[in-house]
C-alpha cells in the first residue's frame, strides 16, 4: 500500500515493529553526541571526530588523554550546557535526599569517563541494529541486550529523572501525578531493555524537541489526556540535551531588547519576593490550566538558554533572580548610541599567550598560560570571535581564544567600568626571548572610571537632555587635568586652610560614631566639629573651581585636612580579628548545612595557602600553573590521583612543610582525609578556631580552650593599667620569622603624599602610563536636579530646594507623568526573625521600629538568648544580649532591605523610560500599568542567519565556506509571548529550507506548516527505506554483502549500510545517476534532522507547490520507491 503522510499520522509505533522509527532517533542521537564531542574539541584544541561512528573514541571517554585531562574541570563545565546526562556525575547537582545521605565527594570524572564510553559503546550498536534493515551476523535480528553497568546507569538515573522533573515542574505537576512514571521498568533482570528503557536510553541524547516528537508516536507514551502521561513523557525527557550553535546567528534588535525590558519589569525582584507574605507570593506562582501547561512543556525548548534549570524556573515563577538594570543601561547606551566618543571597557575572554611543558612528578605537564583580553567598543559590535581575532592578531600572529565570552568588564569589587575615548582591543605581541613565555597582551587602558551606582543618574540624565552626560563627562577631566592633579593648584588650596590637628581615621570594625582620632586617641566633638567647620571652608574655597570636597580624590582630601590613615597596629589587629572571624563564620556554616560548593571550598583554601606563605622568594615560585594545579586537586580531592599529585606538589615541588613554607600545613594529615569538605573544616580549625578540651584542675574540670594558630601566635593577654587586670591583644610577636608575608607587609609605612602624587600623574615605573580618572559619584547631581526643578516649575509643582536627586525624580514621576510603580511592590511583607515571622503592610507606619510590637521582640529576644547560651557552650565567649540591641538590629535589617527595595522600584522607573526610547517616544506609559503592555499584541520580527550545509553539486560543504542565508521570522503575538520565537534560530533545517522561500520576511505559519510536514515525511521515509531494504534482501542477499565494502574496497561484515543497496539498483539500471543522488540525499538529509537541498530535489520536482514542500518531496520519493519495488520483484 502506498504511504503518505495522511495514514501515517494514524501510525502506532512499538520497539518490536517499527525498528526504523526507533533507529531514526538512534541515529539522531548520536549525531548530537558527535557534535557535542567536536564542538568541545574545538573549543578547547583537542581531537574531533570524523566520522559519528567513532564517537566510542572520544576525548570525553578517552583516560590517557594528558590534554583533556589537564583541562577536565572547563571541559566539564561545557558539557554539562549541553550533555545534561553529565551532571549526575557532580555531587552538589543530584537530587537533595541523595545529597543528605553522602559526604560531598565533588565531581566524579573517573566514572564519568568510564560511563560515557559504556554508553557510547552500546549507543552505538542500538543505532547500527534499529537504523539498518539487514546485519550480515544478526540478519534481522536486533539488539536488545544490555550490559550490566548501563542496566544499573539507566535505572539509577531514571529514579533521579523523576526527582529532577518534579522539582522543575512543582508548580506544573502533583506528586500523584507521577504514577505512571514510577510504575515504568527500563530493564527486565535478564537484562533485557524495555520499550520504555530504550526511549529513556534514546531521549537522553536527543534535544527536547525531537524527543518530543520521537514519544508522541509509540504505544503506551503518546497519550496525553491526563496529567500522568504529560509527567512520564517530562520524566523521559528530563535528561534531553542542548546542542551547541554557532554565534553569529540573530541580531539583537532594539525590538528584543525592548520586549526584554518589558518582561523583566513583570517580575519580582529576588529581594522583595523574599520578604513578602505566602499570599502574596502566589501572585508569582501561577496556577496552570491543561491549556497552559501544555503551552510551557511544548515551549521548554531551550535553545539560547545555557542554564535549563533557571529556564524552567522563569517560565514557571515570575521572579527576577537577579538584578539586571546595569546590563540593561550599558546596554541602552550602546544600542541607543547615547555616547558619540567614549566607549566601555569589555572582556572579551581568555586568550591563549603561550603553551609549553612543564616537569610535575616526573612526567610532562601541559601549561596553558591565558590571560583575560580587553577592549573598548560596544558589546554588540564584538561578539564575532573571528574578526576579534583579526582585530587582536598583528603581523604573524595567531592568537586564539581558550573562552570566547564578550561581557561588560564590571569591576565588581570597585563597583566601577573603565571607559576610553579610543574604540581598540587588545594587541596580541610575539616576543623575541629565551623566555618560557613568548607572547604578550598590550592590553588598551582605561582614561576614566564610572561608578556602576552612577548608571540610573545617566540614564535619566539622557531622557531629560540627551548629550548631557559626555558633556560633563569631559568637562569633569579637563578640570581634573587642569586643576585636581596640578600640583600647584594643590599647594594654593593647602595654603588658603589653616593648620589642623592630626586626626586619625579609625580602625576598621570599631563601632564609635564618630570617624576620627585625635592625637590622644580621644574622641572630641569639639575637634570633630572643628574638622566639619573646615571642610564646609574648602568646599567655599572650591565651589570658585565649580568642585566640591566628593569630587576630590579622598588622598588629597587628607593632604588638605591633615587626616592621618589608621596606625599600622590597629590595622594589623583588625586583620586578624578579621581572619579569625571568617574562620569562625565558615565553620558556622557548615554545621547549619550552609557550606559553600566543593568549587568554592577548594578556591578558598589554594587561595589562603598562598596568602598563608611565609617567605616572600617561596610566595612568588607559586606560580598561576601551581595555582591551578593545586584548586584542581583540592576540587576534586576524593579522586586517589588528584589527592596524590596534591601532597606531591605541597610536600615536593612547594615544600609547604618547611620552616619558611606554610605555618599550619604540616599539622593536617591530608593522606588521612578523603573529601574536600573535609580538608575545608580541618584547615578552618586548624587556622583560626580549633577548640580542645583541657582539664582545668583548679575547678577540677574539662574546659574547651582554642589551640588554633592564630589564636596561640597573635591572641595574648596583657596587663591593662586602666582596667587594672590582663586583657587579650591582638598583635604581631616579637619573633616575626614564622609569620606569613602577606601580613608582615602590614606593617610597612604607607607612601608620603608626594610618592602617590607621583604614581597618579606618571605612573610608579617609567613605563606606566597616568592612572585613570576615576569620575565622582556626585557628578550629574546638580545638573539632574536643575533640570527635575524645571521641568516641576514648568508644571507648577511645588517642591524644595533642599530637595535631593532621588525626591525631585519621585515627584516628577508621581506629578509630572502622574505615575506610580508595580502593584507588587506594595505587597504585604513577611520578615523572619528566628523563625518568628512579622508580618505588616509597608508604609503604614512613620517609623520601621512601629512595625514591631513589644511581645514579638521579646519573642525574638529569648530564641536569641537560647541560641547565644549554646554558642557560648561551645567556646565563642560572647557578651549576654540586650533588648535593644536585638530590636535595634530588626530595625537596622527592615531599613537595609526595604532601602534596596525603593532603589529597586526607582531603576524599575528608569527601565520603563528606556522601553519608551526604544518603541516611541510619544508613548504615555504607566509603570504601575505595566502589565497591560504584555498582553497588547505587536508584530515581533525574528532576524535568523544560518549556513547551508552544501555546495552546487549538492556535497557536504567544508565548515568554513560555507555560505551564509539570512531571513525574517514575523508574527503578531502580544509581548509576553516574544521569546517563542527564539526556539526557532538554531533550528537545524532553517538554512536549507529558506532557499524555498522567495521573500526576506516570512510569517511563522509557513515556517510551522514547513517543520510540522516535514517531522510527518521523515517517518514515512524511513519506512520505505526499510521497506526498499527488505526487498533487495530478498531477491540478492549475496550481491548486497558484496558490495558492502569500505572506502578501501574491502567487504565489511555486521550492519549494511545504505548505499551498497543505491549502487545494485544502479548496477540493473533501476535507478540514474541522478536518481541515486536525489535519494541518497533525501536518506541523509532526514537521518540529519536537515533539510533537503532545493537544487538536488528540483532534478526531479519542476514546479513547487506554495507550501508542504517535504509532502512533495516525500510523495517523490515514495513513487520512486514503490515502482522499484515492484521492478525488484519482476526482476
Amino acid at each position: 500500500m502506498e504511504k503518505t503522510i495522511e495514514n501515517q499520522t494514524q501510525s502506532k509505533r512499538t520497539l518490536n515493529n517499527d525498528p526504523q522509527y526507533f533507529g531514526a532517533y538512534l541515529n539522531m542521537a548520536r549525531l548530537n553526541i558527535f557534535n557535542i564531542s567536536n564542538h568541545l574539541a574545538e573549543k578547547f584544541g583537542l581531537a574531533v571526530l570524523d566520522d559519528e561512528e567513532k564517537i566510542t573514541t572520544s576525548f570525553l571517554v578517552d583516560k590517557g588523554n594528558k590534554e583533556y585531562k589537564t583541562r577536565q574541570s572547563l571541559v566539564y563545565s561545557n558539557l554539562t550546557r549541553y550533555m545534561h546526562i553529565a551532571k549526575v556525575f557532580d555531587f552538589e547537582k543530584l537530587p537533595d535526599d541523595e545529597r543528605d545521605k553522602a559526604e560531598n565527594y565533588g565531581k566524579d570524572f573517573g566514572n564519568l569517563t568510564d560511563t560515557l564510553k559504556e554508553i557510547f559503546k552500546e549507543l552505538n550498536e542500538f543505532r547500527n541494529d534499529y537504523s539498518h534493515y539487514y546485519s550480515t551476523e544478526k540478519k534481522d535480528k536486533r539488539k536488545t541486550i544490555v550490559s550490566d553497568k548501563l542496566k544499573n546507569f539507566l535505572n539509577i538515573n531514571y529514579t533521579r529523572a523523576i526527582k529532577y522533573t518534579k522539582s522543575r515542574f512543582i508548580n506544573v505537576f502533583s506528586d500523584n501525578n507521577f504514577c505512571l512514571a514510577e510504575e515504568a521498568k527500563h530493564v527486565e533482570n535478564d537484562n533485557t531493555i524495555t520499550q520504555d528503557g530504550i526511549v529513556f536510553f534514546t531521549s537522553m541524547f536527543l534535544d527536547r524537541e525531537n524527543a518530543f516528537q520521537f514519544i508522541s508516536k509509540i504505544i503506551g507514551l503518546k497519550g496525553t489526556q491526563t496529567k500522568a502521561f504529560k509527567a512520564k513523557r517530562e520524566t523521559l525527557m528530563a535528561f534531553c540535551v542542548n546542542l551547541p550553535h554557532d554565534k553569529f546567528v540573530s541580531e539583537n534588535s532594539e525590538q528584543q531588547f525592548s520586549l526584554e525590558l518589558i518582561n523583566e519589569l513583570n517580575k519580582c525582584p529576588k529581594t522583595l519576593y523574599n520578604v513578602i507574605s505566602e499570599n502574596e507570593k502566589q501572585h508569582f506562582l501561577p496556577k496552570l490550566d491543561d491549556e497552559q501547561i501544555d503551552n510551557v512543556l511544548e515551549n521548554s525548548v531551550p535553545y539560547t538558554i545555557d542554564d535549563y534549570e533557571n529556564y524552567i524556573e522563569n517560565i514557571t515563577k515570575k521572579v527576577r533572580n537577579k538584578n539586571r538594570f546595569s546590563y540593561f543601561a550599558l546596554k541602552f547606551i550602546d544600542q541607543k548610541k547615547l555616547f558619540k566618543n567614549w566607549r566601555f571597557q569589555i572582556d572579551l575572554g581568555k586568550i591563549v599567550l603561550d603553551e609549553y611543558s612543564k616537569q610535575l612528578n616526573g612526567k610532562d605537564e601541559k601549561r596553558t598560560v591565558t590571560e583575560n583580553t580587553k577592549a573598548f567598543g560596544m558589546l554588540q559590535d564584538l561578539n564575532d570571535e573571528e574578526n576579534v581575532l583579526n582585530k587582536i592578531n598583528t603581523g604573524e600572529s595567531k592568537a586564539k581564544f581558550d573562552q570566547f565570552a564578550p561581557h561588560y568588564n564590571f569591576d565588581v569589587q570597585n563597583n566601577k567600568i573603565g571607559i576610553s575615548k579610543k574604540e581598540t582591543t587588545a594587541k596580541f605581541i610575539t616576543k623575541n626571548t629565551d623566555n618560557k613565555i613568548k607572547s604578550n597582551l598590550l592590553q588598551p587602558l582605561p582614561e576614566a572610571f564610572l561608578s556602576i551606582n552612577e548608571l540610573p543618574k545617566i540614564i535619566l540624565l539622557e531622557y531629560l537632555e540627551q548629550g548631557k552626560t559626555e558633556q560633563l563627562i569631559n568637562d569633569f577631566i579637563e578640570i581634573n587635568n587642569s586643576k585636581i592633579l596640578n600640583k600647584e593648584f594643590i599647594k594654593a588650596i593647602k595654603l588658603k586652610l589653616n593648620d589642623l590637628d592630626v586626626f586619625y581615621k579609625r580602625s576598621q570594625g570599631r563601632k564609635q560614631k564618630h570617624a576620627y582620632l585625635t592625637k590622644d586617641k580621644k574622641y572630641d566633638n569639639e575637634k570633630i566639629n572643628e574638622l566639619k567647620n573646615r571642610k564646609e571652608k574648602l568646599n567655599q574655597i572650591l565651589a570658585e573651581y565649580n568642585l566640591n570636597v566628593k569630587q576630590i580624590p579622598t588622598r588629597i582630601l587628607d593632604y588638605w585636612l591633615n587626616i592621618a590613615d589608621v596606625q599600622a597596629k590597629n590595622a594589623i589587629s583588625d586583620r586578624i580579628k578579621l581572619m579569625k572571624r571568617d574562620c569562625i563564620n565558615r565553620l558556622k556554616s557548615m554545621k547549619k548545612g550552609k557550606a559553600p560548593k566543593i568549587g568554592e571550598m577548594a578556591t578558598f583554601i589554594a587561595k589562603d595557602i598562598v596568602d598563608m606563605i611565609i617567605d616572600e622568594e617561596k610566595k612568588k615560585k607559586i606560580t598561576s600553573f601551581y595555582y591551578d594545579k593545586m584548586q584542581e586537586c583540592l576540587a576534586l580531592f576524593a579522586d586517589k590521583e588528584k589527592k596524590e599529585l596534591f601532597i606531591l606538589i605541597c610536600n615536593n615541588e612547594l615544600k609547604l612543610n618547611d620552616d619558611d613554607g606554610h605555618p599550619f600545613f604540616k599539622n593536617i594529615n591530608f593522606s588521612n582525609y578523603k573529601y574536600t569538605s573535609e580538608i575545608y573544616q580541618k584547615y578552618l580549625e586548624e587556622k583560626g578556631h580549633k577548640m580542645v578540651k583541657e582539664y582545668n584542675p583548679r575547678k577540677e574540670n574539662y574546659v574547651e580552650k582554642d589551640k588554633s594558630w592564630l589564636e596561640i601566635n597573635f591572641y595574648k593577654k596583657e596587663w591593662n593599667e586602666n582596667a587594672k587586670k590582663d586583657l587579650t591583644v591582638v598583635k604581631l610577636p616579637d619573633d616575626k620569622s614564622k609569620i606569613p608575608f602577606t601580613l608582615r607587609q602590614l606593617e610597612k609605612e604607607k607612601s608620603s603624599f608626594e610618592n602617590w602624587f607621583k604614581y597618579v600623574t606618571n605612573g610608579k615605573e617609567t613605563t606606566d602610563k597616568k592612572k585613570p580618572v576615576d569620575l565622582p559619584v556626585n557628578l550629574f547631581d546638580e545638573t539632574l536636579k536643575e533640570l527635575l526643578k524645571k521641568e516641576l516649575s514648568k508644571n507648577n509643582i511645588e517642591f524644595k530646594e533642599e530637595d535631593n536627586y532621588n525626591e525631585l525624580f519621585k515627584i516628577w514621576w508621581d506629578k509630572c507623568r502622574n505615575d506610580k510603580t508595580q502593584k507588587f511592590y506594595s505587597a504585604e511583607r513577611e520578615y523572619t526573625f528566628e523563625e518568628e515571622k512579622l508580618n505588616f503592610h509597608i508604609n503604614t507606619k512613620s517609623k520601621f521600629e512601629e512595625y514591631i510590637n513589644p511581645e514579638f521582640a521579646e519573642k525574638v529576644f529569648r530564641l536569641k538568648n537560647q541560641n547565644r547560651e549554646k554558642d557560648n557552650i561551645s567556646g565563642r565567649r560572647l557578651p549576654p544580649l540586650k533588648m535593644k540591641e536585638v530590636t535595634k538590629n530588626m530595625v537596622k535589617r527592615i531599613g537595609n532591605t526595604e532601602k534596596e527595595i525603593r532603589m529597586l522600584q526607582e531603576e524599575d522607573r528608569l527601565m520603563l523610560l528606556m522601553f519608551e526610547k526604544l518603541v516611541d517616544n510619544n508613548l504615555k506609559l504607566k509603570l504601575e500599568n505595566v502589565d497591560k503592555l504584555l498582553n497588547e499584541s505587536i508584530e515581533i520580527n525574528q532576524s535568523i542567519s544560518g549556513k547551508l550545509s552544501f555546495d552546487d553539486s549538492g556535497d557536504n560543504e567544508n565548515k568554513k565556506d560555507r555560505a551564509i542565508i539570512c531571513r525574517n521570522i514575523t508574527e503578531t503575538r502580544k509581548r509576553k509571548e516574544y521569546s517563542v520565537l527564539k526556539k526557532y534560530v538554531f533550528d537545524r533545517r532553517l538554512p536549507e529550507l529558506f532557499e524555498y522561500f522567495e521573500e526576506e520576511n516570512i510569517p511563522i505559519e509557513k515556517i510551522k506548516i514547513e517543520l510540522d510536514t516535514y517531522s510527518k515525511a521523515k517517518d514515512v521515509v524511513f519506512d520505505l527505506i526499510f521497506d526498499l531494504e527488505r526487498a533487495i534482501i530478498n531477491k540478492d542477499e549475496n550481491r548486497i554483502k558484496e558490495l558492502n565494502k569500505d572506502k578501501n574496497g574491502v567487504i565489511q561484515t555486521g550492519n549494511i549500510q545504505h548505499k551498497p543497496y543505491l549502487f545494485w539498483l544502479l548496477e540493473k539500471n533501476l535507478i540514474t545517476e541522478q536518481e541515486f543522488t536525489f535519494m541518497n540525499m533525501v536518506r541523509n538529509i532526514f537521518s540529519h534532522n536537515q533539510f533537503p537541498q532545493k537544487k538536488t530535489m528540483e532534478l526531479f520536482i519542476k514546479n513547487w507547490n506554495e507550501n508542504e514542500f517535504a509532502k512533495q518531496i516525500l510523495n517523490v520519493y515514495n513513487q520512486k520507491n514503490n515502482n522499484l519495488i515492484k521492478s525488484i520483484k519482476d526482476i
